[in-house]
C-alpha cells in the first residue's frame, strides 16, 4: 500500500524520475569517457593493436564495467565510427536547408565531406578497419544501439544527398532524366574514394605511378571532381 501510494505522491514521481534521468546521464558520460581514451589510443595506435584491456586501463575503468557498454573492440570502432557520421549529419542539415539550387548544395555537401575527411582522419580509418574485419562481425552486433543508430545515421545521410538531387531536378540545375537514387549512389560512392585518398596519402600510397601524383593536392582532386560532377548533372541543351 505504501509503495502504491508513493507512485501516486508526486514528489516520489519526481524523485524517481530525477534518479533514472541521472542514471542515464551518468552511463552516457562514462561511455563518451571510454570513447575518448579508445579513439586516443587509436590515433596513437594502430586499431588492430588497440586491445580492450588498454582501453579499460585508458578509461579508468575494469574490464569488467568496460564489456558493460561495449560487446567487444569492433562495438567501440563502430561507436567511434558512429561520432562522425553524426557530425556529418549536423552539418548536411543546414545545408539541405540553406539557399541555392539543388546543384549548389550538392556542391556544399561535398564539401563538407570533405572538409570533414580532413579535420578527422581517424574517422576514416575506423571505417577502413571495420570493413577489413568483415560483415559478419558487425551483423553479430546489428541488435546493439550502437549499430542501429549508425543504420538510421546512414539511411539519414542518403535522404539528404538525395532530396538534394531532387531539389535540383525539380529546379531545373539537374537533368531531369535521372534517376534520384542512382545519382545519390553514385555521388556517395565517389566522395567516399576520394575520401579515403587523406588516408592513403598519410601512409605515402598514391592511386598512380609516378612522382608527380605525390604533387596533386587534395584541394585540387575536390575541384576537379566537383567541376566533373556539375557539368555531369548540368541538363544537356
Amino acid at each position: 500500500m505504501l509503495y502504491l501510494w508513493s507512485l501516486n505522491d508526486p514528489e516520489s514521481v519526481s524523485h524517481l524520475m530525477s534518479t533514472s534521468e541521472r542514471k542515464k546521464r551518468e552511463r552516457l558520460e562514462r561511455k563518451n569517457s571510454i570513447l575518448d581514451a579508445a579513439e586516443k589510443l587509436m590515433i596513437e595506435q594502430d586499431f588492430d593493436t588497440v586491445r580492450m584491456d588498454e582501453i579499460a586501463a585508458a578509461s579508468e575503468v575494469s574490464k569488467g564495467t568496460l564489456y558493460l557498454y561495449f560487446n567487444n573492440k569492433t562495438e567501440i570502432v563502430l561507436a567511434l565510427l558512429n561520432r562522425g557520421v553524426r557530425d556529418i549529419h549536423e552539418d548536411l542539415a543546414r545545408e539541405i536547408t540553406s539557399p541555392g539550387t539543388g546543384l549548389d548544395i550538392i556542391q556544399r555537401m561535398n564539401r563538407v565531406f570533405f572538409t570533414f575527411a580532413e579535420r578527422q582522419p581517424q574517422f576514416f580509418k575506423s571505417m577502413m578497419y571495420t570493413e577489413s574485419i568483415g560483415l559478419k562481425a558487425i551483423k553479430d552486433l546489428k541488435d546493439t544501439e550502437t549499430v542501429k543508430e549508425i543504420e538510421a545515421m546512414k539511411a539519414s545521410l542518403f535522404n539528404f544527398v538525395q532530396r538534394a538531387v531532387q531539389i535540383g531536378i525539380q529546379d531545373g540545375s539537374i537533368d531531369g532524366s535521372f534517376k534520384p537514387d542512382f545519382v545519390t549512389i553514385q555521388i556517395l560512392s565517389a566522395t567516399r574514394g576520394l575520401m579515403q585518398q587523406i588516408i592513403y596519402r598519410e601512409q605515402g600510397m598514391f592511386m598512380g605511378p609516378g612522382p608527380e601524383m605525390e604533387s596533386i593536392t587534395l584541394e585540387q582532386l575536390l575541384n576537379d571532381y566537383m567541376n566533373m560532377l556539375v557539368r555531369a548533372l548540368r541538363p544537356q541543351h
